[in-house]
């Protein structure tokens, strides 16, 4: 049995999924699957076993982006499929059964009709505590100018855990610190678009090919820390309805932002 390991956070578990998945459709054989979020391995359950995310003793496939993120040209899941082994052109998909129909009957009954937009809980960078990464946090400010924006045109929900290090106005359901992971994707596959920083919203969102509106860190993109510089929009976004606006950009632009994605989300709404 071989096992197989991503990063340790959520959304590079999210990537993960999708390329097991891909793995086990190629007759991968038996693997191990090393996460700390097993309940998104739920679609796979009979398929893989799972075990804790360790690092050491090293796994036999390191499916993570790591390695790549100053090699131009792909895109964070397509360097996961790399390091599986796979062709980076095969397609982003994360499998998934609504679990909690309770919560999304709630859900579907707050928003009346409206598309739902998931906002991602603004939070410390890297679930850090020593203030590594700060600059990567954009000013989220311009997050809440963004739901401002939103206004009436869809039903905003904030989601997340940890401590928020900003507290957002107007939104429509605040679920943050409130469901578990099996929780989230219930409700992620119930939105019709996402808002908010560089995050899980991202694979969360791509997984399905739905839109996701980030706010990026212009003080990220001239860190001193290499990494966090190499962190920019064109190497993490994969999917065709991602987009990113900087935080230092201006109001129009922010606008036409929040248009798109409100256009994007309310054409979702209708089909």
């Amino acid at each position: 049995m071989r096992s197989i390991r991503a990063g340790s956070g959520l959304g590079d578990s999210i990537y993960l999924a999708a390329v097991v998945r891909l793995l086990v459709e190629r007759g991968a054989g038996d693997l191990e699957v090393l996460t700390d979020f097993p309940d998104l391995f739920l679609p796979l359950r009979d398929k893989v076993k799972l075990a804790p995310y360790r690092r050491r003793p090293r796994a036999d496939i390191i499916a993570h982006y790591a390695g790549r993120r100053a090699v131009p040209g792909t895109s964070q899941f397509q360097d996961c499929c790399i390091g599986a082994g796979l062709p980076a052109t095969l397609p982003f998909h994360v499998a998934w059964t609504i679990i909690n129909r309770a919560l999304i009957e709630r859900l579907h009954g707050a928003a009346q009709g409206r598309p739902i937009v998931l906002v991602q809980l603004p939070r410390a960078p890297f679930g850090r505590s020593d203030g590594f990464g700060q600059e990567f946090l954009p000013d989220c400010r311009r997050i809440q100018q963004a739901i401002d924006l939103i206004g009436v045109r869809a039903f905003t929900v904030l989601v997340g855990s940890g401590a928020a290090s900003f507290q957002y106005r107007g939104i429509g359901l605040d679920l943050s610190n409130q469901t578990s992971v099996s929780d989230l994707m219930d409700v992620g596959f119930a939105a019709d678009g996402f808002l908010g920083q560089c995050s899980f919203i991202i694979p969360l969102a791509e997984g399905q090919g739905k839109p996701v509106q980030l706010v990026w860190s212009r003080r990220g993109l001239r860190s001193r820390h290499e990494v966090i510089r190499q962190m920019t929009p064109g190497k993490i976004l994969h999917g065709p309805w991602s987009r990113a606006v900087m935080d230092n950009c201006s109001d129009e632009q922010m606008r036409v932002a929040i248009d798109a994605l409100c256009e994007q989300v309310g054409r979702a709404r209708a089909a």
